[in-house]
């Protein structure tokens, strides 16, 4: 969750930055069948207040089209499937195709035997991973996923660039209560927070985010060294990176490490092949669905029951606050910083469709 400076902000409804990123999409030679999947995506992240993941990633996306690294044509191919399990190769496409394509079978093959794995190797970056999450809980599946990338962050104690910051997600599925949503990278804090307070021009980021590419702490984002971030929670957050690196990494059969397994000419630091795996549960073969919902239900309510310590305003699950942001920013829209919209500005003139001010008014 990002906090935008009301005074350089652009608000924007979401069914016209739907449009425009379709069209950016579009022009960029993308499938009119997958344009929508990928903004969807983005849109998503920044109606729930995920800023660092929405829109802010069409430059990204732009620059590695253009550059001939990512194939805006995105072929998922099956490698292996054993029934409750399935490997899966994104063809170094967009990663949004890939992961709906991986979560969806995942749901399918929960169904059907109760428990199943989909991994996915030559994967490229996959936005929030709240959103496949988040599909699988609203079919009635408790759901984990799991994605690495590039060398990026040091081992807990090291200074050489070996992770990425590795994001992990869960969600549960509830009942009167908003699904439970986890999505976490397992450093203090993703490498795209950084870029964006950099971007929005932030005098500061919270303590313990990152080093300076000396490892000495720092708050200044123009400091922070995008390849010291630090775990969350020390040794405990690494030991969660090095489960994601395993599940995404080693069990895709993608590269991982200092390992590189791609087709890709971009490696190490640049790498732009990423694993994933989703592990996806049926909760009807071990309770009822209501009485499953119930039960999430009700451990929701003891949880925000809990006394408040002080200086406490409310408690919180996971996804809650997010959940509650989607419903305000679909109303009244979506915030962008202003230093955001002229970036995706000059994109849309570069590939000559209007740009987003211009959509709007």
């Amino acid at each position: 969750m990002t906090t935008l400076d009301p005074a350089a902000t652009t608000v924007v409804d979401h069914t016209t930055l739907r449009m425009h990123l379709e069209r950016m999409l579009g022009a960029l030679g993308v499938p009119p069948d997958q344009a929508p999947v990928i903004t969807d995506n983005l849109v998503e992240a920044d109606l729930r207040g995920v800023d660092s993941h929405g829109s802010h990633l069409m430059a990204l996306y732009f620059g590695r089209v253009r550059s001939g690294h990512l194939r805006p044509d995105t072929k998922v191919t099956t490698l292996a499937d054993e029934g409750s399990t399935v490997r899966l190769d994104g063809g170094l496409g967009f990663g949004q195709i890939a992961g709906v394509a991986a979560v969806d079978l995942a749901v399918e093959r929960a169904h059907a035997h109760g428990v199943a794995t989909v991994s996915v190797r030559e994967l490229t970056h996959l936005g929030a991973l709240a959103y496949y999450t988040m599909r699988a809980s609203a079919q009635g599946c408790f759901v984990m996923a799991f994605q690495n990338g590039a060398m990026i962050v040091p081992p807990f104690g090291g200074t050489t660039s070996l992770f990425s910051t590795n994001p992990f997600s869960y969600a549960v599925p509830a009942g009167a209560h908003p699904d439970i949503v986890y999505d976490i990278a397992t450093t203090a804090a993703a490498g795209n927070k950084i870029l964006l307070a950099r971007k929005r021009g932030d005098a500061s980021i919270p303590e313990g985010s990152a080093n300076d590419e000396h490892g000495y702490p720092t708050t200044d984002p123009q400091a922070a060294s995008i390849s010291q971030l630090q775990w969350f929670g020390g040794h405990k957050g690494f030991g969660m990176g090095l489960l994601v690196e395993i599940m995404a990494g080693v069990l895709a059969d993608s590269s991982f490490g200092t390992t590189e397994h791609s087709e890709s000419e971009l490696t190490g630091w640049d790498r732009l092949a990423k694993g994933a795996s989703f592990v996806v549960l049926d909760v009807s073969r071990f309770l009822p669905s209501a009485a499953f919902r119930a039960h999430v239900d009700t451990l929701i309510d003891d949880v925000h029951a809990s006394e408040l310590a002080p200086g406490t305003e409310r408690i919180l699950v996971p996804g809650e606050l997010e959940a509650e942001r989607r419903v305000e920013r679909l109303a009244h829209g979506v915030p962008l910083d202003d230093a955001l919209v002229d970036e995706l500005d000059a994109i849309a003139t570069s590939l000559d469709i209007p740009p987003l001010k211009q959509e709007q008014q």
